[in-house]
């Protein structure tokens, strides 16, 4: 009996040690998976790191390029207009080019060759953005020209005693086409060649009244022309 009592609490120890190893196995292997997973994500997360440093500084470079080509593109070699002629401005473009400015102030040019270009300068495959593309869809029939004069306290009082005064007065105003109806060449541009007879004809002693009705424009405007050519003072 005593045989049989001790063989199974040998057997009972025998299980209980077998399963206590195995178990013992299972845990460090268990532990060397989680280890080894750990240690790829830590590998992972290195690179994505890296790439994602790497990414920056590409934009970086990109963005760094762009502004020095930005500020370079009048003195390059394919910019085909005058650099006196370029105004920088950056946003939300970067210049605006008076073509034939230059031309106009230093060699006395025709004001007609006058062009205003809106320019961008793009690296690479870069794309208008979409505001840019909105101002160039703008600038079709939609840009003018305006004096905007600040007034100060002085000039503001003077102002409304002369409106005070003008309300006084009976009111008379005339349109660039009602004007036109009896000068029809009122405020516009001067050729050369009407720059020329009205040298001719004013040497020849006409008066400006006679000048006037000749060149179909308003006697200021003739006077104004003379002294711009240097004949009146």
């Amino acid at each position: 009996m005593e045989i049989v009592v001790s063989l199974l609490l040998g057997i009972i120890i025998g299980s209980a040690v077998t399963y206590y190893v195995l178990q013992k196995i299972n845990l460090r292997k268990t532990v060397r998976e989680y280890e080894t997973q750990i240690q790829v994500l830590k590998e992972q997360h290195q690179q994505a790191l890296k790439d994602a440093r790497n990414r920056s500084l590409d934009g970086s470079r990109a963005v760094i390029k762009g502004k020095i080509a930005e500020q370079l593109a009048p003195v390059l070699p394919n910019f085909k207009y005058l650099p006196s002629d370029a105004r920088f401005i950056g946003d939300p473009i970067d210049y605006v080019v008076f073509n034939g400015y230059t031309d106009i102030k230093d060699n006395g040019g025709n004001e007609n060759n006058l062009e205003v270009v809106i320019l961008d300068v793009k690296t690479g495959q870069a794309n208008l953005s979409q505001l840019q593309q909105a101002i160039a869809k703008a600038i079709r029939g939609r840009v003018r020209f305006e004096v905007v004069r600040p007034e100060t306290s002085k000039q503001e009082g003077a102002r409304a005693y002369n409106k005070s005064s003008e309300e006084a007065l009976p009111k008379k105003s005339y349109s660039i086409k009602d004007i036109q109806k009896t000068h029809p060449r009122a405020y516009e541009l001067w050729t050369k060649a009407e720059d020329e007879r009205l040298r001719q004809r004013y040497k020849q002693g006409i008066v400006i009244n006679d000048l006037a009705r000749e060149f179909q424009r308003k006697p200021g405007g003739i006077r104004s022309r003379l002294k711009k050519l240097g004949l009146l003072q």
